[in-house]
């Protein structure tokens, strides 16, 4: 098959890693891949820019964007339709189509010319310009609130109506078949304006060859981490705050401020040794990731927003337990005390039970956990199951 795919960006956070991995995996299967994205960061020249977010010109064009409050149709992204990648493919699949790089009304005209399929990686297909609603109410109109308007995508002013509209309009003359990777926003898009396109759960996956378990004492050595301490890590960047809790992580740290057998270790923000929390750069390396995962006693992952991580997978993977909220998708990857504590949402006092509650096991019991982990990822995670189920969905619609 020849496929198109289409992203924000082609290498860093989530969403692209997807449809990066996705990518690889079919390559490696013979199927012709191309991809369009907004922000290129890796060498493939079969990865091409669809409007650079990066040059000049893009940087006046989010900023014109965000001032006109309009994510949608501000600027031109047909050319794609002319380009020998779009006229060759045999599917079109997207995946965010948000942040100032492509052209809604490009999607109407690409789905009267070609099968497309749409992974949602966020909530911003059924909203007015947010990726995520948190406990946004829906409208009748079958878009869910966006709570304030500094949320990414941002916008400066009240311009919803005429988004919904827009996107109302797009839809209707549209022919694209939802993916969702978890059940948790299949249902949100079950009571959208979406709600009578075809939808089908499609979890993502992570390299199981990358992600796996290695020793604890050799990690901590090797990471030069203390051997005699438990050691809670997370994985937060600054610009993640929005979504990723890091507030509660500085919360939960200080309610273990005088307990000098646990440490706290945060990777992506570079922070002053405070008390108990340490922070770390952000790692990109597989292989030292790896490592940490592997080093530390538990994740702590209070996201207030999310639909299927790839760090709770990744961490799974390395076999190491997760205190998490109950947010979105999170726990159809997380089972309440089979291999991880899932706290009442936004509750810090229920993140210091999870955390106590991991660390009071037996060693038996912990490794039972770390056990369940890591045999669910690879029986229902892996890059390669979800490369099967998409042919399987290309197969289908073609």
């Amino acid at each position: 098959m020849n496929i198109i795919q289409i992203n924000t960006i082609d290498k860093k956070g989530g969403a692209a890693m997807v449809a990066y991995s996705l990518q690889q995996e079919l390559g490696k299967r013979g199927h012709t891949i191309s991809m369009f994205v907004g922000r290129k960061y890796s060498e493939e020249s079969n990865i091409k820019l669809l409007n650079d977010m990066r040059s000049i010109s893009g940087k006046v064009r989010r900023k014109l964007a965000y001032w006109l409050a309009n994510d949608i149709d501000v600027f031109s992204s047909d050319h794609i339709l002319k380009t020998p990648e779009f006229k060759n493919a045999d599917i079109v699949h997207c995946h965010n189509l948000h942040s100032n790089y492509f052209n809604l009304g490009t999607l109407e005209k690409m789905s009267r010319l070609k099968p497309v399929v749409w992974t949602f990686h966020d909530m911003w297909p059924i909203t007015a310009h947010c990726g995520h609603a948190f406990n946004g109410k829906i409208n009748k109109n079958g878009f869910f609130t966006c709570p304030a308007l500094n949320i990414p995508p941002a916008i400066a002013w009240h311009n919803e109506k005429y988004l919904e509209n827009k996107k109302t309009k797009i839809y209707k003359n549209s022919n694209f078949h939802i993916v969702t990777p978890s059940k948790w926003l299949a249902e949100k898009v079950g009571q959208s304006i979406l709600k009578n396109k075809p939808i089908s759960i499609i979890y993502n996956g992570i390299n199981t060859n990358a992600f796996s378990p290695l020793p604890k004492e050799q990690c901590r050595k090797e990471l030069n981490l203390p051997l005699n301490k438990k050691i809670i890590l997370s994985v937060i960047k600054k610009q993640d705050d929005q979504w990723k809790g890091w507030a509660f992580v500085v919360e939960t740290a200080e309610q273990f401020k005088n307990n000098k057998d646990i440490v706290f270790i945060n990777i992506g923000r570079i922070t002053s040794n405070k008390n108990n929390l340490l922070g770390l750069p952000p790692i990109s390396e597989e292989g030292v990731l790896k490592k940490y995962y592997s080093a530390t006693d538990i994740l702590l992952y209070p996201s207030i927003a999310d639909n299927c991580p790839l760090v709770v997978l990744e961490a799974m993977a390395c076999g190491l337990p997760i205190v998490s909220f109950n947010t979105g998708g999170i726990p159809e990857l997380i089972e309440h005390k089979a291999n991880g504590y899932i706290a009442k949402h936004k509750d810090t006092d229920d993140l210091k039970n999870g955390i106590e509650y991991l660390l009071n096991l037996s060693n038996q019991e912990s490794e039972q956990m770390r056990q369940h982990s890591i045999k669910k990822i690879k029986n229902g995670f892996t890059t390669e199951k979800t490369t099967n189920e998409y042919i399987e969905l290309y197969n289908h619609i073609l």
